[in-house]
């Protein structure tokens, strides 16, 4: 009994001082409001502009280092470099040519700027370039989105974003490599060497990959979809996300890994296959015949008798093992 009224007790008291603490964020709220002569427009906002910076000097190399800023590029149709930015006024980007590289990041007209409030407006860097072809590519940015054509293309591209999402087309005769949290990725129409694809709860597209290295795909949580790739070797690991593939090749072999999620083939092949979940199933068709090892606990397992072939090594602990030969 005496515990029943103490735990009253101490819900009445927790509900008196949440009482206490709304009332004084209200009371703050409307001195404020009052102080202010009840005009939002006193709080600071920034204050858009559009700032063109044209570029005479030539370069081969880019970087950029953003914020918030959506990212694009587009074939400049008169030929001449400009990069156009929807920018704070009062802290607009630094578009410069250093050591053949083409500079485009943030500047601060005071040591401490404070930047408070909701704006109805969005930073965006337009990226006007004069040539297709430029050799090193790296941006580092936050929560813009990055969007990159196919009409260009690099010797090698480095791209790390947060939230933001990025879709890029563009080809690069080496390596390609896109990083990014809870951002989206969409990758088509590409060809590289090799490519490395990171992301923790975003989720991929991929589709009209040709390499003639190896492709490393991490993803945690998010779905990742495939079509139409080819490799030399292709590894992904992944915990919950589902990696479902179709007419994804690779000549040499797929290391895939998955826990909770599923790994799909839809017309796939590699000379070697090893695959291994949790809880997630694997399933699919293949285009030729395997030697298949598989293992389970408790889940079901239906794959061809076939005795030639590459090895094909599935291992789960409560997935199904489906597979066919198309």
């Amino acid at each position: 009994m005496m515990n029943i009224e103490l735990m009253v007790n101490n819900r009445k008291k927790w509900m008196v001082i949440a009482a206490i603490l709304t009332g004084a964020g209200v009371l703050f709220c409307t001195i404020s409001s009052a102080i202010l002569g009840f005009s939002f427009k006193k709080l600071g906002f920034a204050k858009y502009v559009t700032n063109t910076y044209n570029v005479s000097e030539s370069f081969e190399n880019i970087n950029i280092k953003g914020d918030t800023e959506n990212i694009s590029f587009v074939l400049a149709e008169d030929g001449n470099c400009k990069v156009v930015c929807s920018e704070d006024e009062k802290n607009p980007h630094d578009v410069r040519v250093e050591n053949n590289t083409l500079m485009i990041d943030r500047t601060s007209n005071s040591k401490l700027q404070l930047n408070i409030g909701i704006s109805t407006e969005s930073p965006e860097i337009i990226v006007y370039l004069s040539q297709k072809e430029y050799e090193i590519l790296t941006i580092d940015t936050d929560t813009g989105d990055i969007m990159i054509p196919k009409d260009f293309s690099f010797e090698s591209m480095n791209i790390q974003l947060d939230t933001g999402d990025i879709s890029n087309q563009a080809s690069a005769n080496e390596s390609i490599c896109i990083k990014t949290d809870t951002g989206d990725i969409t990758v088509s129409d590409v060809s590289a060497v090799d490519m490395k694809l990171t992301s923790d709860t975003g989720r991929m597209e991929i589709s009209n990959i040709v390499l003639t290295g190896n492709f490393d795909l991490s993803e945690q949580t998010g779905k990742v979809t495939m079509e139409n790739v080819s490799c030399k070797k292709f590894t992904s690991n992944g915990t919950t996300g589902s990696l479902i593939m179709t007419n994804v090749i690779a000549a040499e072999e797929f290391q895939l890994k998955r826990d909770t999620g599923n790994i799909e083939f839809n017309g796939c092949d590699a000379e070697t296959i090893y695959a291994k979940t949790t809880t997630g199933d694997v399933r699919g068709t293949l285009l030729s015949e395997k030697v298949f090892i598989t293992e389970t606990d408790t889940g079901n397992i239906d794959v061809p008798k076939t005795i030639a072939g590459g090895k094909c090594e599935i291992t789960t602990d409560t997935g199904d093992i489906n597979i066919k030969i198309q």
